[in-house]
């Protein structure tokens, strides 16, 4: 087993009052006399491992194996990315978007930054590296790629990784929100009349990824609480950790407890490939996170000297591109491998870009050209950030790491301590422009500045950490006693009696609406003075939404006004009458019973694709019109014509009959998740409809090639296909905590699932409970992990 000893003891928790743990005679000892690793995982109901060890850098090792276990295919296939290798393996792929990653990647220098980096690191960031990569490692060689779980089994790119793997994968997770959308324009970018001719990449890549930079499409989010004494039973802190992530692909979480006596003790979720715990709690602090509205980059365009297309000008003087010559292996249709070479141009301030896509002005033409700087791309604190966050003891030590290590990369905080206080910061990483600079950037739809104007560069602070970026201490924080939350609207309004304003815009619009889940969270937040644990997670779970408690009744009253008068859409007319009796008969909820809920989704779904503003203004859905001094409360209330809900209502009972479907269809029927090939349940609905609980279609959930579920055909206006509404994105590790006299005691749930191999029994099983909106016991404590456990894995190897 190559230097690996693993001995493993199943316990049958059903028969055994107090499982016995199983220990190796000098496997584990043997292996870390030799400088070697060892670590105990012992895995308690739906499978989730809590990874004990002597050192940080076993139980990285420990925590990787585990991890291999559930998910050993997610993170291969990522690193086959980073290392500009998928078009070696897979060919250009569709739309040419392997060639885009492997010419991008090694553009952005993801690898070579991580050698950089890994000569760099700090002597306990090199031992949670190396330990992770050594688990990861040892599990392959324990079972052979051809018995690894999941997909990739047998796969020929299945390999070892190593430590700038490793590196590199964390670089690309940093760039999420950044380089990793413009992977595209960066592969694309050609200079005018050159020799080498544009890579048959699709233009459509670029559209997609420039809209989910600008907000046009929203591929992440989340709901964070985090409740202090003055809104908790215990007095002390409550967390609410609802991220909204894929269950499919990468990005899915993965749930696992770490253990170094005397050093940490953490449990929570984590994306593959990032040792420690993302989202989490330990018996002093409790924090989560939501994706952060600020721009993590900016986009310049520079003049060109008409003569040179790779020359530009900087405040009149001429300044040369910098070109990097890039071979990539491509596979051809008969197997063999083509080497692929282009030069790959960048400025003073990154990759240069073909935005042509969206705009043919914004190619490279003659004249000028497009490029981009980005906030993340030398942000090498991933690995530390996160451990130091789990040893802080409470808020404000919590507060004193993150301004430390500034290394969290596009994601707002919200934590809770024991002590009661609740606390709210987003310290992404944001570009400092001048006044004059913030003015342009803001006059622009894409923010894009005259890089050829030296005083549009980034403005160097201190206290930042690099060069131009917004310092910690000048980023927007809040404290209070009562309660702090983000739904992925700005930080402008993380209480609705308290509001943060005069940070530069490019940390998040101040001012402006707040979609309908953040004012349905505020409203969820403050229908209960004070919560239990229990209540947590029946409040998250809710199936009230914002826009059926406004709107439905009034939808009603309505439709039966007009009676069975028509209301003609797109040329037909239609007897919305009926519809109007599934509404009134509906309970207003989207509960997987509820009959009605459908019908109200297609509704608002239609109102919205004819007036895309309507949640955000007064006019097709509300009557109130937005204020700043009450964001969380408008818009509001019924409209001065009731027109816009009406046609909507038409289109929704249209679309439905055109697919069969009874307009008080029950939501199980319609709304779930395939898993094994059955169809399970799945509560929740959209952000439109204004749910705190989200369940939804994402087209893109990541960029593995793992092959995601088909969701059916679409129409326009409408989320519903012919398949029902299937879901791959929305609440995924949901994680409820109160802090007591006695510790944490938290109830959570991994929406998909542990185990990404269908082999599993734990690949289902918490969707299964998900399904019912039941949520289990968190086990931190021994005694919890102990009456719980259901196998023991003892695992050594040498270094």
């Amino acid at each position: 087993m190559s230097g690996t000893r693993r001995v493993v003891t199943a316990l049958a928790a059903a028969a055994l009052l107090t499982p016995a743990v199983a220990v190796t005679a000098a496997g584990p000892a043997a292996a870390v006399a030799s400088g070697g690793y060892s670590a105990v995982i012992k895995r308690t109901s739906y499978g989730v491992p809590h990874i004990s060890a002597s050192t940080i850098g076993n139980a990285a090792f420990g925590q990787a194996w585990a991890y291999a276990e559930d998910r050993f295919c997610d993170l291969a296939d990522q690193i086959v990315k980073v290392r500009s290798e998928r078009s070696r393996w897979f060919g250009p792929g569709p739309d040419g978007a392997n060639l885009a990653t492997d010419f991008a990647y090694a553009s952005l220098g993801v690898v070579d930054r991580a050698r950089t980096q890994l000569a760099q690191l700090q002597p306990e960031e090199l031992q949670v590296v190396n330990g992770y990569v050594r688990g990861y490692n040892a599990f392959l060689a324990s079972r052979g790629a051809a018995r690894v779980p999941g997909w990739c089994a047998g796969q020929p790119w299945v390999g070892p990784i190593t430590a700038v793997d490793l590196l590199a994968y964390q670089r690309d997770v940093a760039l999420l929100a950044s380089g990793g959308a413009l992977l595209a324009p960066i592969a694309m970018a050609t200079p005018p009349s050159g020799a080498a001719s544009a890579l048959p990449i699709s233009p459509a890549l670029t559209s997609a990824g420039v809209q989910q930079l600008t907000g046009q499409s929203k591929s992440l989010s989340s709901n964070g609480w985090a409740l202090g004494a003055d809104k908790s039973q215990t007095g002390k802190g409550m967390l609410v950790g609802n991220p909204h992530f894929p269950w499919e692909g990468e990005l899915r979480f993965w749930e696992s407890q770490l253990t170094v006596p005397g050093d940490l003790n953490v449990y929570g979720a984590s994306l593959g490939g990032l040792p420690g715990v993302q989202i989490g709690f330990t018996d002093k602090v409790a924090w989560t996170h939501t994706i952060a509205a600020g721009a993590r980059y900016t986009f310049y365009s520079v003049n060109l000297d008409p003569s040179s297309p790779t020359t530009y000008l900087v405040d009149n003087r001429r300044e040369a591109m910098t070109g990097k010559a890039v071979t990539v292996k491509v596979k051809q249709p008969n197997g063999s491998l083509q080497n692929v070479t282009r030069t790959m141009w960048s400025t003073r301030y990154g990759p240069v870009l073909d935005l042509s896509a969206i705009d043919p002005s914004l190619g490279w033409n003659q004249y000028s050209a497009i490029t981009y700087r980005d906030a993340n791309i030398d942000n090498d604190r991933l690995l530390r950030v996160w451990l130091n966050m789990a040893r802080a003891t409470d808020v404000n030590s919590l507060r004193a790491s993150l301004a430390r290590d500034q290394g969290i990369p596009w994601v707002n905080t919200v934590a809770t301590d024991s002590a009661g206080n609740a606390w709210y910061a987003d310290s992404s990483p944001t570009p400092n422009l001048s006044p004059a600079s913030i003015a342009e950037w803001a006059s622009n739809p894409l923010g894009l500045l005259d890089g050829s104007n030296s005083a549009n560069a980034w403005v160097v602070a201190p206290g930042a950490r690099s060069p131009g970026l917004v310092p910690f201490a000048n980023q927007p924080q809040l404290q209070r006693r009562d309660y702090v939350f983000n739904s992925n609207d700005s930080h402008w309004v993380p209480n609705a009696n308290q509001f943060l304003t005069g940070f530069t815009p490019l940390q998040g619009p101040e001012g402006e609406p707040l979609t309908v889940r953040t004012r349905q969270n505020v409203k969820l937040i403050n229908s209960t003075a004070k919560f239990d644990l229990a209540g947590l997670g029946t409040t998250i779970l809710s199936g009230d939404t914002y826009t059926a408690a406004q709107l439905a009744a009034y939808a009603v009253s309505a439709c039966r006004a007009r009676g069975t008068r028509p209301v003609v859409v797109d040329g037909t007319a239609v007897d919305v009458s009926p519809g109007c009796t599934v509404l009134a008969d509906w309970d207003r909820q989207f509960e997987l019973a509820s009959r009605g809920a459908v019908l109200w989704r297609e509704t608002v779904g239609a109102v919205v694709a004819a007036d895309p503003g309507a949640l955000d203004a007064s006019g097709s859905l509300f009557g109130t019109p937005f204020s700043a001094a009450d964001p969380t409360r408008t818009p509001r209330g019924a409209p001065s014509s009731p027109d816009a809900i009406l046609a909507g209502l038409a289109r929704a009972m249209l679309r439905m009959r055109a697919l069969g479907l009874a307009l008080n269809v029950p939501m199980q029927q319609v709304q779930y998740t395939v898993k094994n090939g059955q169809k399970i349940a799945v509560p929740g609905s959209t952000e439109n409809i204004g749910s705190a609980n989200m369940a939804q279609y994402e087209p893109l959930p990541g960029s593995s090639l793992e092959g995601f579920v088909d969701p059916g055909t679409f129409a326009p206006g409408s989320d519903l296909t012919d398949k029902g509404y299937v879901v791959n994105y929305g609440t995924s590790f949901l994680l409820t905590l109160a802090y007591t006299s006695s510790g944490p005691s938290a109830k959570c749930i991994l929406t998909f699932s542990e185990s990404g191999d269908p082999a599993s029994s734990h690949f289902t099983d918490q969707t299964l409970l998900y399904s019912q909106k039941k949520l289990r016991d968190c086990r931190y404590s021994d005694s919890a992990i102990n009456a719980d456990t259901q196998s023991v894995e003892v695992i050594a190897a040498s270094a």
